[in-house]
């Protein structure tokens, strides 16, 4: 039966990869730069979260009854970019996975390397965030921003301030650290997950897929899907298998990724909140198909000049995504003072100029201390080089 599903696996993929050719390593590298800065981007639109006048929670869905086009327009997109996590963790797990010879060695210098690269910038950066945000709370302890943080400065007690630094068992003060954390995680575990994926891969894909669609986290994880998809790239990467998706397969991904996520978005209209489990294990399950779409779309883009000169910003991935929240959140509020009327055309201008002026500030400073401070960048980059 497995030998039959593994076969049937392979004649799926010989048809989405249909007769695209085979991307040479500078190709890949690029596409791979592309796809981290995009993704990065999509994440910021992600985490602009609620609008400050929104009734109800984007996650949900648009609004059924008021400022309809706004809210489906910001839910959309935020279901869209649901598939940032799970393709950022393929990626990762692809990369992790590309030793040759010596397992053991392998597996010990890229845990070492991964505390560098990873956890040693989550302990500084989520530091930093809470020196400034005790400060704050010092000077103004009724500043809007002190609310939209991961941690009540008035009540926390040790634990709290432990957690707000180290994620040790709860999201870090900028909870975008979550993944981060996470990612590390996974990358401890993966000794195990080295023995799954070369004595019984399949079982090791279903029994992580199946933790992930239920939302279990292995008492370990914040969410699975990092070590699910972290998971999945490794065995892609192991078996030797071809990455490249066809323009055929790719159209077809996006048109189903984005029926579904307008779909998804539209559920508030169709069956209030439903039921919350099926809901959820819909949303998570559709993420496969956005993370095949955005990474055909990524490989038919990334060749342009276009793509080019995005992926050349795909070294300030890392640093954008430490440095986007919570700035972004403190964006909102100035942004939001300034709006002449809170009518749907000014909200969804609010939506995009938020986070348009985050990636520019996050760019612009990642690129600024790449040349006045590279010392400091590197740490804050997690050692990541700048092109």
């Amino acid at each position: 039966m497995i030998a039959a599903v593994l076969g049937a696996g392979r004649a799926i993929h010989t048809l989405i990869r249909g007769e695209s050719p085979a991307m040479s390593k500078d190709t890949l590298s690029r596409t791979i730069n592309f796809a981290r800065i995009s993704l990065i981007v999509g994440l910021v639109f992600l985490h602009y979260e609620w609008f400050p006048n929104a009734r109800i929670s984007p996650f949900r869905g648009l609004d059924p009854t008021q400022n309809q086009i706004a809210t489906f327009l910001q839910s959309f997109v935020l279901f869209f970019f649901f598939s940032v996590v799970p393709l950022l963790s393929m990626i990762s797990g692809w990369l992790f996975f590309s030793f040759r010879d010596d397992a053991a060695a392998g597996l010990r210098s890229r845990i070492r390397r991964r505390f560098s690269s990873l956890y040693l910038p989550l302990v500084f950066w989520n530091a930093l965030f809470l020196i400034v945000l005790l400060l704050l709370f010092q000077i103004d302890p009724a500043n809007k921003l002190l609310a939209e943080m991961n941690i009540d400065l008035g009540t926390a007690g040790p634990l709290d301030y432990v957690n707000a630094v180290f994620a040790l068992t709860e999201h870090p003060i900028g909870f975008q650290f979550w993944f981060v954390r996470d990612l590390f995680v996974t990358v401890l575990v993966s000794p195990l997950l080295w023995l799954m994926l070369t004595r019984a891969p399949l079982i090791g894909a279903v029994f992580l897929g199946a933790a992930w669609l239920v939302g279990h986290d292995l008492w370990i994880f914040f969410r699975t899907d990092v070590v699910f998809f972290f998971y999945l790239g490794g065995w892609i990467k192991l078996r030797g298998l071809p990455v490249e998706i066809g323009a055929r397969a790719t159209w077809v991904f996006l048109a189903a990724y984005i029926a579904m996520c307008a779909v998804r978005t539209l559920a508030p209209y169709v069956v209030g909140d439903g039921d919350p489990f099926i809901l959820q294990v819909m949303t998570r399950g559709m993420r496969l198909v956005g993370v095949l779409a955005c990474w055909g779309l990524f490989q038919r883009i990334a060749p342009t000049s276009i793509g080019g000169f995005v992926a050349r910003f795909g070294g300030l991935a890392f640093f954008l995504h430490a440095a986007h929240y919570p700035l972004i959140a403190e964006v909102k509020l100035i942004l939001w003072d300034l709006l002449p009327a809170e009518t749907q055309p000014w909200m969804l201008v609010h939506y995009v100029v938020s986070v348009l002026i985050t990636v520019a500030i996050g760019i612009g400073l990642g690129l600024l201390l790449t040349r006045s401070a590279p010392k400091a960048f590197s740490l804050l980059n997690g050692g990541r080089v700048v092109a």
